[in-house]
């Protein structure tokens, strides 16, 4: 075994070994110094491979260092500015990497998924840009360099390169002439797109359109064109100067209409003939024109016009006249029986006159019904131009002819009369006998007394109410007698020249603006009349008299009724103030002494003494704020308060009116809260009597509230008003009392709570509409009440800014 371990040292075989050293020849010792030597070699060689695998390791390592700090150099240069970038290894695999963000320069997504739906924060003409972009880089490697817009209006950079294999795209913000460019780029590319849309929409419209040059010669024809003309394609009809109907061969229209309209006229278009109404219109630099077929309109037309004839050969036969005028109201069409009717000359009238000139010819050969007024008569006729309602009416002729005539709308504007001539005598007669007697009959039976004078001032018409009411004898009556001897008779009992001659006046006056009159008179035997005199549209007169003797006594009485209670208001109103005014003096004396009792001006006082004073105190400045309530309110009533406008500050009055009352509010321990609205903290008012206002509300609320409760008071804007308002959570108000809590006097007592003389709240309603405000209360029982002023906020508009007489002492309270 040794033999073997040397010679496998040493390099040899085992078997040439011993041949070598035979084993009776080999020694032990030279034989390990062999095993020796072999072993240090394979240590040797152990420890330079060693040494050479560490050095080259700490080489890599050191590599490894520098490219890390390359790769972080990198990403910093990367990272220096607002950008994104990304990175495709594959064409149709997703984004390797995304690099940077534009937080703070731009509105772009950072998460990738949201990064890469570009439609998502582009507008979608930028994202189609894009996405197309994108593709056409990524299967054939074109680069690209374009400005997109985002939905928040930002202007980017979108750059595409291809390089080693990797696809990226480069987002990044815009500025300075950068920003500029890519505007103006982004600018021509959209307008490109829009005249490339509108290129496509005019090359595929389904009419012949075309553009010519400054000098008239074609550049260009759509596709409907170049069909119509037959050519091969618009290089064909631009060189040929191939038209699709010359201008001289156009019908120029036949009054003006469509502006740029040329003309009508016809070509042959795929072997049918066409009509086309031919438009042109001048651009900067050009012409634009286009043809419309007309050719279905055409034919309408040209039908319309035979059923116009046959209708017209139809209408010419009747014997009813008739007469269609258009909306300028000159003579259309008329018929035969038309001309006949009104004997007129069939050539004057088929040269279209106007239907006033129709008239005024008739009327000057007394053709028409006689008319009072015919001014007036001619104006009402003319008005069925401007009315849809159908008109139908009689005409009694001066010949004796009475006339059927109906006017409505014609479909195509103006109007249509039918004269259908109805003269039948006895039908005629027999309807006004009729007429007379229902007229006669309704006279007879009306209370009211009636008298119709003619145009030449005589009695035409009068019911028995008239000759019972004057004392006239009716066979006089009958008479007719004229209006100088009806007045002469009825001035024995009323003798009133101005007022006779007046209606004298009215009856057998010219004027054609007669107005209607109308009075009351008082006759000598103590009846009363009312009289009018109402001129007709024909030039008669009507006159009218009631009996009103009852009404004008009830009148008198009511009237001398009402005088008599405003009196005595305005007694019990002076002896108020009177009252008031005496009982302030001596009041006044009472609080002094009081005062200076308090103060130990006449020696010291007990603790009892001075309990005493405080309640000759209190107590008088009660009575003192009853005395100055009454005080206002006769003011009021006399129509003497004005009020002092000035900006009002609802903040600090209610701050201050709160202060003057804390001690009453700590001693019922309640929780005041003040709550005003920023626009409703100023108004323009009486600071003085919006005090009180306050005053007494905040009064009335601290003395309905029970012992540990809340009050409430602030104000708040309603559109153009203010409203101040204040809310305890008290015991309420009875129902039934609410209805009278703003009258006067009027007090809700409350078993162990706050009662008042009744005067807080109808100063509070006296107050508030001075102001042209209004106040409301809304009450639950044991739940509360709240008081609302509502308040212009720019004051009263009729109550103009003055002064008044003050007078001291606090504010009435309820």
């Amino acid at each position: 075994m040794i033999t073997a371990a040397a010679a496998m040292f040493s390099g040899l075989p085992a078997a040439h070994a011993q041949n070598v050293w035979p084993e009776t020849a080999i020694d032990s010792h030279a034989l390990a110094s062999v095993v020796l030597a072999a072993a240090l070699l394979i240590v040797c060689w152990a420890f330079f491979s060693t040494r050479r695998v560490l050095r080259r390791e700490r080489s890599m390592r050191q590599r490894i260092g520098e490219l890390e700090a390359q790769l972080n150099d990198a990403e910093a240069a990367l990272t220096a500015e607002p950008h994104v970038l990304v990175v495709w290894r594959d064409r149709d695999g997703g984004p390797e990497r995304i690099v940077g963000t534009m937080r703070g320069a731009a509105n772009v997504p950072e998460e990738p998924a949201q990064l890469l739906a570009f439609e998502s924060w582009l507008d979608p003409e930028s994202a189609d840009a894009l996405q197309a972009s994108l593709a056409d880089m990524r299967q054939n490697g074109t680069a690209f360099n374009i400005g997109l817009r985002t939905l928040a209006n930002d202007l980017i950079e979108a750059d595409g390169r291809v390089a080693g294999g990797l696809a990226t795209l480069r987002l990044r913000p815009l500025a300075g002439e950068r920003k500029k460019i890519s505007e103006l780029a982004y600018d021509a590319r959209r307008l490109g797109k829009q005249v490339e849309r509108l290129s496509g929409m005019l090359d595929a419209a389904p009419l012949p359109v075309w553009l010519r040059d400054s000098e008239r010669k074609l550049i260009w024809a759509n596709r409907a064109y170049i069909k119509a003309v037959e050519a091969p394609d618009v290089g064909a009809v631009v060189s040929g100067g191939i038209e699709l109907i010359w201008s001289e061969r156009l019908e120029p229209p036949a009054a003006p209409s469509t502006p740029g309209l040329l003309g009508r006229g016809h070509v042959v278009i795929a072997g049918a003939k066409r009509a086309l109404d031919v438009h042109e219109l001048s651009l900067a630099d050009g012409i634009a024109g286009f043809a419309v077929d007309v050719t279905e309109l055409e034919e309408a037309e040209k039908e319309l016009d035979r059923h116009t004839r046959a209708h017209a050969s139809t209408l010419d036969k009747l014997d009813t006249a008739i007469a269609i005028f258009g909306p300028d109201q000159r003579l259309r069409f008329h018929n035969s029986a038309y001309a006949e009717l009104w004997s007129l000359d069939p050539d004057w009238l088929a040269t279209g006159p106007a239907e006033g000139e129709i008239l005024d010819r008739l009327r000057a050969e007394r053709r028409l019904p006689e008319q009072a007024n015919y001014r007036d008569w001619r104006a009402r006729h003319l008005q069925a131009y401007t009315t849809l309602d159908t008109r139908e009416s009689w005409w009694y002729l001066p010949d004796g002819r009475s006339l059927h005539v109906v006017c409505e709308q014609h479909p195509f504007g103006g109007v249509t009369y039918l004269y259908e001539n109805a003269t039948k005598e006895i039908q005629l007669e027999s309807r006004y006998n009729e007429l007379i007697e229902v007229q006669r009959e309704t006279l007879d039976n009306l209370r009211e007394g009636l008298a119709l004078f003619g145009t030449d001032g005589r009695l035409r018409l009068y019911n028995p109410a008239f000759a019972k009411l004057w004392n006239f004898d009716t066979a006089k009556l009958e008479a007719q007698p004229h209006v100088e001897e009806i007045v002469a008779s009825a001035r024995r009992l009323h003798d009133d020249d101005a007022m006779w001659d007046e209606l004298k006046y009215g009856v057998t006056g010219l004027d054609t603006n007669r107005k209607p009159l109308s009075g009351k008179l008082k006759r000598s035997d103590g009846m009363v009349l009312e009289y009018a005199s109402v001129p007709l549209g024909d030039g008669n007169t009507l006159l009218t008299y009631v009996d009103v003797t009852d009404s004008a006594r009830i009148e008198g009485a009511l009237r001398e009724r009402a005088e008599a209670l405003e009196a005595a208001d305005r007694l019990k109103t002076g002896f108020m103030s009177n009252v008031s005014y005496e009982l302030r003096t001596p009041l006044t004396n009472i609080l002094g002494f009081s005062e200076s009792l308090a103060l130990g001006i006449a020696g010291a006082l007990e603790a009892k003494q001075q309990d005493y004073v405080r309640h000759i105190q209190t107590s008088s400045q009660d009575l003192l704020a009853i005395i100055d309530a009454i005080l206002d309110l006769t003011t009021i009533d006399a129509g003497a308060m004005e009020l002092a406008l000035d900006t009002v500050d609802v903040a600090r009055l209610m701050e201050e009116t709160a202060q003057s009352l804390s001690e009453w509010i700590g001693r019922r321990d309640l929780t005041l809260t003040i709550e005003v609205a920023e626009d409703a903290a100023q108004f323009r008012g009486d600071p003085k009597r919006i005090r009180q206002i306050i005053h007494n509300l905040l009064t009335n609320a601290i003395g309905f509230s029970t012992e540990g409760g809340s009050v409430r008071m602030g104000a708040r804007r309603d559109g153009s008003d203010i409203l101040v308002w204040v809310a305890d959570t008290g015991k309420g108000i009875d129902p039934e009392f609410q209805k009278r809590a703003f009258d006067r006097f009027q007090s809700s007592p409350v078993l162990g709570g706050h009662r008042g003389p009744g005067l807080g709240l109808a100063i509070v309603k006296s107050f508030v509409e001075l102001h042209e405000g209004k106040v409301s209360l809304l009450s639950q029982v044991n739940k509360g009440t709240t008081v609302v002023c509502r308040f212009p906020a720019e004051g009263p508009r009729s109550k103009p800014p003055a002064s008044y007489p003050s007078r001291s002492g606090p504010m009435a309270a309820a």
